[in-house]
């Protein structure tokens, strides 16, 4: 499976990250950036797993379906191995993908539990915004409940297309800007000092899709998400990063 991963891998992204004064009001971009990725990597100790497996609350029941709508979507439309879930925190999805799968998350701690959930996996500490493998290395990637947590979603998504071969697919999801959101807070295992969490609606997830071919994309039950499967256009120049 390593035969996939650039010669040096690019980790530099994620690796020294400065803390920044939650109090400041002039961040920059890039100082907004670091912090986020900063509670990612160091922060963050949350387990889909547990959760969903050891009913905790409603997040339980909403984890279990969200991980029965994609392992559906990606027997149906997985173009075959290997498969990358980028963003795979402890394992949720992972566990359950066939066989030649890499599960890649920039929090260490989290990679190490899905060590235990996923033994079958390849695993790798990396940032979703600068991925250590080469151009066309995945048939199907599956990037579930991520990009509303990552700083610069399209600096995401076309490291996801790069890594996409022709005609592969990228199957995902993120919330939906729907109002239940707002009950987020009554969670009794939501990290409430978790810095970064968009909503999106069908436009806006369309719009930052629009580099793939839309294959399938539908709110989820109550609408709390919008699942999708795009597949990689071949008409759209792309830059190497290999």
């Amino acid at each position: 499976m390593r035969d996939f991963l650039c010669s040096s891998k690019r980790l530099g992204g994620i690796i020294g990250l400065s803390i920044v004064n939650s109090h400041s009001r002039n961040w920059s971009k890039g100082d907004r950036a670091r912090s986020v990725k900063k509670y990612y990597i160091d922060v963050e100790r949350y387990d889909w797993v547990s959760v969903t497996d050891h009913f905790k609350g409603v997040e339980s029941l909403f984890h279990r379906n969200r991980m029965r709508v994609i392992l559906d979507l990606t027997q149906k439309y997985g173009e075959g191995s290997p498969i990358i879930d980028v963003g795979c925190g402890t394992g949720l999805i992972l566990r359950n993908l066939p066989p030649l799968v890499v599960g890649l998350d920039i929090n260490p701690w989290a990679i190490e539990r899905a060590r235990t959930h996923a033994p079958n996996a390849d695993l790798i500490i990396a940032d979703a915004e600068n991925i250590p493998f080469k151009d066309s290395s995945a048939s199907t990637v599956v990037c579930t409940e991520v990009i509303e947590h990552v700083p610069s979603p399209e600096s995401a998504l076309e490291e996801i297309r790069r890594l996409l071969k022709p005609g592969g697919n990228l199957i995902g999801s993120v919330p939906h800007g729907t109002f239940l959101w707002k009950f987020r807070i009554l969670s009794s295992t939501c990290p409430h000092s978790e810095p970064f969490h968009n909503l999106y609606g069908l436009k806006e997830i369309k719009g930052l899709l629009e580099a793939f071919e839309t294959v399938y994309m539908k709110r989820s039950t109550l609408r709390l998400n919008i699942v999708f499967v795009s597949k990689k256009k071949e008409n759209i120049t792309q830059i190497s990063k290999a």
